[in-house]
């Protein structure tokens, strides 16, 4: 049984190691890029800049959070401490949602930044949201990010954040796991002999 078990087991290694090649024979040729090379930025004066910060603050909340979306597309410099600021003082839990949302699409330390100011909001649905938004992350900078959160004073927020800490755990451990294969399928550039 054993000499058949081990006889099987070498017979299924040449077999993977023989759709490996054919795989590598087969892969398609990269198609062209979709983008252009070169992007084109839109640049606005300080006016429609000054209007467009000042519209953050307007009565109707999709205006201000069209405003504030604007202002993060351009990457204006002060639309990090207006997004603050909306986190912060705004009124309707909508559109801190829509805020929360728009900065996790993005997966920069700024945008985990400011989604941790989310956190210390009074709403608990709204920390449950920015939660999730942080548990989407692949990054070891979004487990401290979840430090207040795990010790929010609501029971569902702090399942919320150990749920959110062990996805970031698996993400980051599938990751190394595929970079390691990535390097072991690598050909070298060139060879000694």
């Amino acid at each position: 049984y054993l000499v058949n078990q081990s006889m099987e087991e070498a017979r299924q290694k040449e077999l993977v190691q023989l759709s490996k090649k054919e795989q590598v024979a087969v892969l398609p040729e990269p198609p062209l890029p979709v983008k252009p090379e070169k992007t084109y930025v839109i640049k606005f004066s300080m006016a429609t800049l000054k209007t467009l910060r000042s519209l953050t603050e307007d009565a109707n909340d999709k205006v201000r959070f069209a405003s504030a979306e604007l202002l993060w597309q351009l990457q204006d410099e002060s639309a990090p401490a207006v997004i603050k600021n909306m986190l912060e003082n705004e009124t309707e839990p909508a559109v801190k949602k829509q805020l929360i949302d728009m900065l996790a699409k993005d997966k920069s330390k700024l945008s985990l930044a400011l989604m941790t100011e989310a956190l210390k909001d009074y709403e608990r649905e709204i920390r449950l949201h920015a939660v999730t938004a942080i548990g989407t992350f692949s990054n070891k900078e979004a487990i401290p990010a979840l430090d207040r959160a795990l010790s929010d004073y609501d029971e569902e927020v702090r399942l919320k954040a150990l749920q959110a800490v062990n996805t970031i755990r698996k993400d980051i451990e599938a990751h190394k796991e595929q970079q390691l294969r990535e390097l072991e399928t690598k050909q070298p550039l060139f060879r000694i002999e």
